[in-house]
Order: C-alpha cells, then structure tokens, then sequence
C-alpha cells in the first residue's frame, strides 16, 4: 500500500508543480498540457476500473476533474462566458463547478443526491467566494495557490485527521494519507486560477504575506459558510440521515 501510494501521488504533486511553473505553456498543446493530460488520463483510469470492483472508488476523480475543466476543457468554458467575465459570473461558475465534485461521494457512499447537494453547498459557497475575492485583489501564481491548496487540505481534511495523527504519533500514516489528499486540495485552488488565467493575471498587487492570508481565509471562511448554511437548514427541517 505505501510503495503505491508513493508511486502514484508523489509523481503526481511533482509533475502538477512542473506543470503549474509557467501556466501559459500548460493551457495549450506541449509538454506542459501533455503532461496535466496524462495526470488526468491516469486519475480518469484507475476511477473506472474500481467498477470492476465490488464496491466503485471514484475518488481519483477528485484530481482528474479539475484538471479536465481547467486546462483541457478550458476553451469551450471560456467561450460560452462573456470576456472579460465578471466577478459574480466567475463565483458562481467556480462554485457550480467545485460543488460537482460531490456526485463521486455520492456515488461511492451511495449518499442521497439531492440531500447531499444542500448539504455541502455553504462550503463552497465560502470556497468560491474565497477563491475570487482574493484572486481578484492580490496576484497569485497558479504555483502558489496549488501548495497552500496542497497544505490546506493536509490540515482540514477529515477534521484534521493528519494533525491528530502526527499527535499520537503516527508519522508514516500521517505521511502517505497527506500525498494522498494533497493534490485534491491543490487543484480546488489552482484550477480557477487556471480556468480565469487572463482575469486574474490583471491584479499587480503582491505581498510576502499573500500566501498565508489564503492559507487563513480558505480554511475558515468555507467553514463558517458552512456553519451558517446548517443553521439556515435547521428550521426548513432539513433531513441529512445517510449523508457521510
């Protein structure tokens, strides 16, 4: 389990950082977009042969759609947008988009569909509302906002299932389950990034504090949406039963 986990997730985060260096070269056919094909082509593979299992894993898919939105399927988004594409319209297509993300939880947990759409919808809610309010203001390289994702979700995923591992000392575990979720997180930030290169390349403000302002506001701000979203659900009676 550990030699394919790091066969597998660490040539992925290193591939994707090589990638993201010069974001322009990976949007159009070279080396660069070759390489982000074959990552998603892979993650595409290994989600599908799980059917040949008894029970589906669909979460390789969490890598691979980001990736074939963002720069594979990029042009097609972008012409159906107006351009230069407002800020309300890029939150509520970053929202719609991340959100989606959920239909391969429901799959595999055989979750209710509609019940887990409301659910998580405050979440990215605050995602996307995080996404582009900071991209729009500060200038952040695709790079840069892939490792604070990367960091980001080593810290939250799982309500903090890593930190409590490396606390009762299981620094092995707390290693591979962070190359295994790493990417998923990076790409939730980097791929509007990419999705929105052209808009939000205009900024020229920057800061040395800049990627930790991002660290903070993705890993509070989705989470008080959240929070905010339950109680709005509360009095509506809303029933969560079978939503993992």
């Amino acid at each position: 389990m550990i030699g394919v986990i790091l066969a597998i997730k660490l040539p992925t985060l290193l591939l994707l950082v090589w990638a993201f260096l010069r974001p322009e070269e990976t949007l159009r056919p070279g080396r660069r977009y070759w390489c982000v094909f074959g990552v998603a082509a892979f993650h595409v593979l290994l989600a599908l042969l799980s059917f040949k299992g008894k029970e589906s894993s669909l979460a390789e898919m969490f890598v691979a759609y980001p990736l074939l939105w963002a720069v594979m399927l990029r042009n097609p988004l972008r012409r159906a947008l107006p351009p230069p594409v407002p800020l309300l319209v890029m939150g509520v297509v970053t929202c719609l988009l991340l959100w989606f993300e959920e239909t391969w939880v429901i799959v595999d947990k055989h979750s209710p569909p509609l019940n887990h759409y409301i659910h998580y919808f405050g979440f990215y809610v605050g995602m996307a509302a995080t996404i582009v309010l900071l991209y729009s203001r500060v200038r952040y390289s695709v790079l840069q906002t892939f490792v604070v994702g990367c960091l980001w979700g080593v810290l939250v995923e799982q309500q903090f299932l890593v930190p409590k591992m490396l606390a009762s000392g299981a620094v092995v575990q707390a290693l591979l389950f962070a190359l295994y979720i790493a990417p998923v997180y990076g790409l939730y930030l980097a791929a509007p990034r990419l999705l929105f290169l052209e808009e939000f390349d205009r900024p020229t403000r920057t800061s040395r504090w800049q990627g930790i302002w991002l660290f903070v506001a993705i890993s509070v701000v989705p989470l008080a949406t959240w929070a905010l979203w339950s109680l709005i659900l509360r009095p509506t009676g809303f029933d969560r039963t079978g939503v993992p």
